[in-house]
């Protein structure tokens, strides 16, 4: 577990120095998770702005808008506003959306994968069942998000805000979310194998029933977090903060790390191990 990278490496202005805007590169258009065909509205205009993959939307007033199913592959749209927007369904395969406003959108069913989400405001966003694999979110606000049935896996999400953030059932698989705030988030049955929590804050947040196999939690803040039924087998948790947390009925075995001196109860609950 000593093999874990510290992050994604940061440049001037908190950028990632390897990642060139979504619009300047040849992605593939292509989701790793097949998704239903849904009718796509090709071109169309809002607000007088060309609604089209690929398009320049760079500041663009969008709030509130019908954007139901549209193709914004590799679309330019930092610094854009799309509060209250309705996006089921859309394609935003790499699509660069950093310093967005998203405030309480709708992303549900959305492809997002390996889109830039760097800084975005998504405040209150509804994002049931989205894609965001390889998604760059890192310093985004997610507070009070709907996240539940989202894929993350493999997304960069280093010093998010995530608190109260509903991400039951979620894919985290080797996501990044160092330093985070996830304060009374709900990550009930989430499946998290080989996430990267160092140094974040799980304070009064429900990881019950969460598989957290070959995790990394060293540092983490979990005081009176609900980890019961979780399966802590090949954790690192060395340093993390346990004070009142349940965690009745965990899964752990000699791989598990723990805080110098704290003593966890007997193994036990269900796992996929078994």
């Amino acid at each position: 577990m000593d093999g874990h990278t510290t992050g994604v490496p940061q440049g001037p202005g908190g950028q990632n120095p390897a990642y060139r805007p979504a619009h300047r590169l040849h992605l593939s258009t292509t989701s790793t998770t097949p998704r239903p065909t849904t009718p796509s509205l090709q071109t169309m205009k809002v607000n007088g702005y060309e609604i089209a993959a690929g398009a320049d939307l760079a500041g663009a007033d969008l709030t509130d808008s019908d954007l139901r199913n549209v193709d914004l592959t590799g679309a330019w749209l930092g610094g854009a506003v799309l509060s209250g927007s309705d996006l089921t369904g859309a394609k935003l395969v790499g699509a660069d959306l950093r310093h967005a406003i998203c405030r309480s959108t709708v992303f549900v069913e959305a492809d997002l994968h390996h889109s830039n989400l760097w800084h975005v405001d998504l405040r209150e966003a509804q994002m049931r069942g989205a894609l965001l694999s390889r998604a760059w979110l890192g310093s985004a606000r997610l507070a009070g998000a709907d996240l539940r049935g989202a894929d993350l896996s493999g997304a960069w999400l280093t010093a998010a805000d995530l608190t109260g953030t509903r991400m039951g059932a979620a894919t985290l698989a080797g996501t990044s979310l160092i330093r985070t705030c996830m304060r009374e988030a709900d990550l009930t049955g989430a499946f998290a194998g080989g996430c990267d929590l160092r140094g974040a804050v799980l304070n009064g947040a429900v990881l019950r029933a969460a598989n957290l196999t070959g995790a990394v939690l060293k540092g983490t803040a979990l005081i009176s977090a609900d980890l019961s039924l979780a399966d802590l087998v090949d954790v690192d948790m060395s340093d993390a903060q346990l004070d009142g947390a349940d965690l009745t009925g965990i899964r752990h075995d000699g791989t598990t790390v723990w805080p110098a001196g704290f003593i966890p109860p007997p193994s036990g609950g269900i796992s996929d191990h078994d």
